[in-house]
């Protein structure tokens, strides 16, 4: 499902692609006590949701390890802690560049990124989501 030009180490039918993630989190958590609990994301773009639980600064190691060894964009949801016990909820999702660009959450980014006050790009942002 790679939509050209993109790294396609983690392209193919999309369980097997969750399954291959969520792989790769486990080995990277595991060793440092952190325990996973994985989810279904609830875009199209969404790879995997995992639920990190552990020591606060070994779950807070793992998001910048996670997201550069997968090459994917991640979104940190939720995060708790309460006496000695931290949880970091994280969706990964394509990375921006290959998610079709009529998809709410590319615009909603793209329009982060841009002056939207011009008329000119809100139109195009506003007809690519009619497209």
């Amino acid at each position: 499902m790679d939509s050209g030009g993109g790294d396609t180490r983690w392209s193919g039918v999309p369980e097997k692609r969750a399954l291959r993630v969520q792989a790769s989190i486990l080995k990277q958590a595991l060793p440092k006590g952190v325990r996973v609990s994985f989810g279904e994301g609830r875009r199209r773009s969404d790879i995997a949701m995992a639920l990190l639980k552990g020591d606060r600064e070994a779950v807070l190691a793992l998001p910048p390890a996670i997201e550069d060894s997968l090459d994917l964009d991640m979104h940190v949801m939720r995060s708790t802690h309460t006496r000695g016990h931290f949880e970091l909820l994280l969706v990964l999702m394509e990375p921006l560049e290959d998610q079709r660009l009529r998809s709410p959450e590319r615009r909603a980014v793209l329009r982060s990124r841009l002056n939207t006050s011009d008329p000119e790009t809100e139109a195009l942002l506003e007809r690519d989501a009619l497209n």
